[in-house]
Formats: C-alpha cells, sequence, structure tokens
C-alpha cells in the first residue's frame, strides 16, 4: 500500500483515483472547490458520478501544499490549458516525484513533457494515454491504456501503481508520440461527430479517420517521436473510441454542432479539441506540415466556413499516390 496525489476531481481525476484505490493504495484528491472535497470526504461521493459509492481510501483537500506532501506520486487529471501555469512552480519545488500527466492536449503547440523537461531535463515524467471513457473505468469495465515515459522504470512503476484486474496497463518509451495521439484524436472527434451529426454516412467518416493517421503521423515525426505510435492505444485505440460515440464530449460537440452557437457549455466538461485543433493549425501553416483535414475543421469552427464547404474542397485537391 502506498500514497498517491491526483490534481483534479473532474471525471478523469476520480476515474483514476478509483484505479489506485482499488489496488490498495491511498489517494489524496486535489479539488478546487470546497463543495466537491466535502461530497468526497462526508459522502464518499463525487458530483460527476451521482450513483457510485467512492472508495473510502479516496480522501480530498483544497489545500494544494496538502496535496503535493501527501506522495510522491502526482496525478495531474486538469484541462491541458491550466497545466503549465499551475504545475511550473510546484515542479521548481519538487523536482524528485514523479508527475504523471492524464490529459490530452498541446500548449503553445508543445507537449507537456517538453515543456517540462525545459524546466528541468531530469525530471521523472509520465503519461497516461488509451481508449478509456471515464464512466466505463468507474463501473469497472475492462479498459486497456499505455503509460509512456522515456525513463523505462518511471513507466514500470506507473505500471504497477495502476494495473488492475479491470485496468490493463502497457508500457512503452515514445512519451512524445502517446502525447500527440491523444491530443489530436481529439480534432478527428470533433470532424468525426459533424460527419454523424450531417449524416454524411459512413465512407466519409471512415476516409476521414484514415487520412487523419497520416496527418498525425506528420505532427509525430515532426515533434520527433515514432509515427509507429499511432498504431497502439494512444492511437487507433483512442481514434475509434472518441470518433463514434456521443460519450466523447469531443464527438458529441461536433455531433451538436451548429454555425455561429456556442455548445461547449452543456457538454460537462472541457471539450479540449476547440484548443488543441487552434494549437495544430498554427504549427501546420507555421511549419507547412500537410493536414488537410485539419485546416478544414478550423476553417469551419473559426473561419466562417462550414462542412458543405470544406467537403468538396478537400475532394478537389490534386491527385495523389497513398
Amino acid at each position: 500500500m502506498g500514497n498517491v496525489t491526483v490534481i483534479g476531481s473532474g471525471h478523469w481525476g476520480i476515474a483514476l483515483a478509483s484505479v489506485v484505490a482499488t489496488n490498495g493504495n491511498n489517494v489524496l484528491v486535489y479539488a478546487r472547490r470546497e463543495a466537491e472535497a466535502r461530497l468526497i470526504n462526508t459522502a464518499n461521493q463525487s458530483s460527476y458520478f451521482n450513483d457510485i459509492k467512492l472508495n473510502s481510501q479516496i480522501k480530498a483537500t483544497t489545500n494544494l501544499e496538502e496535496a503535493i506532501n501527501f506522495s510522491d506520486t502526482i496525478v495531474i487529471s486538469i484541462p491541458v490549458a491550466q497545466i503549465y501555469d499551475f504545475l511550473s512552480p510546484i515542479v521548481k519545488i519538487y523536482p524528485e516525484k514523479t508527475y504523471l500527466f492524464t490529459s490530452k492536449g498541446l500548449y503553445n503547440g508543445r507537449s507537456m513533457s517538453s515543456l517540462f523537461y525545459e524546466i528541468n531535463p531530469n525530471l521523472n515524467l509520465a503519461v497516461l494515454s488509451g481508449p478509456s471513457f471515464a464512466i466505463e473505468v468507474m463501473e469497472e469495465k475492462y479498459t486497456a491504456v499505455v503509460i509512456a515515459s522515456d525513463k523505462t522504470e518511471v513507466a514500470k512503476r506507473m505500471q504497477l501503481i495502476f494495473n488492475n484486474k479491470y485496468f490493463r496497463v502497457y508500457t512503452q518509451t515514445d512519451i512524445i508520440g502517446v502525447e500527440i495521439c491523444g491530443a489530436i484524436k481529439n480534432v478527428f472527434a470533433i470532424i468525426c461527430g459533424m460527419i454523424d451529426g450531417n449524416k454524411m454516412g459512413s465512407n466519409t467518416k471512415n476516409a476521414v479517420i484514415t487520412r487523419g493517421i497520416s496527418e498525425i503521423q506528420r505532427v509525430i515525426k515532426y515533434m520527433g517521436g515514432k509515427d509507429n505510435t499511432i498504431f497502439g492505444l494512444a492511437g487507433i485505440g483512442d481514434i475509434m473510441l472518441t470518433c463514434n460515440s456521443l460519450e466523447s464530449r469531443n464527438y458529441s460537440y461536433g455531433y451538436n454542432y451548429k454555425a455561429g452557437s456556442n455548445l461547449s457549455y452543456n457538454q460537462n466538461g472541457t471539450i479540449e479539441g476547440l484548443n488543441t485543433i487552434k494549437e495544430i493549425y498554427n504549427l501546420a501553416t507555421v511549419n507547412h506540415i500537410d493536414m488537410p483535414i485539419t485546416i478544414a475543421l478550423y476553417n469551419i469552427l473559426f473561419g466562417n466556413s462550414s462542412i458543405d464547404i470544406e467537403a468538396p474542397k478537400l475532394m478537389k485537391r490534386d491527385m495523389k499516390g497513398e
């Protein structure tokens, strides 16, 4: 039995806290809202999973210093846009701890690991990704994920903390590739939601997914990762999940999208793909990375275009080999 800190009391933070607690560990969750911490501590419940009783080994605090000092393993489950500013001062004070990133996205065109290695190249960093809806993890449905770290011993240590009878953890060393896959799959989940919401058919969606894999590979290669990482759990595994289900917030956003409206308020959580599409668009255009589908989505969301305009443009591109 050990101690583990989880930063973030949302869907994914609580789901991962439950996995770790199931394995016999004491878990302290950092919550921003006092009401949420009180609910966890007094009723063993989360406002995100009203009908599920939490493991009694999960406790919560609104005191960040208490949370960080609770353990040597810090699981980060807050939106990517908040992580850098939130965590930078912490890793400078506590460089000896192990930090596991579990949110998916980019910040200023960079992966979390690359940003934090600039602060301290000796940090123990890892990333957890893969096809995993939080509610199904809470219901203990069989799930497989990957934990990546360029330090093999760090990945294996995290594997021991998380792996159990319903939550199978694989390890690998391509932390950059896993981060890029996890970020950009949310972009394609939005696109696929739009395709299904507009009843454009299975041919269209599967063509977009397949060609989208090529776009993701180009970014992985540009960022210094291994392009074959796309064929693992963080890549195709997560794409298959999030591009085909209304349980995915990003897919649901695309499915319900109406030009000129902001649907993010009713999606019950952060739409990470909305931030990521801006990051990837800038990355692609500045560095001349060929990403026509990604650029088409950006034009729809932020360029006063529409799917009826962008789809024919994609089909009329110059012919080429696969």
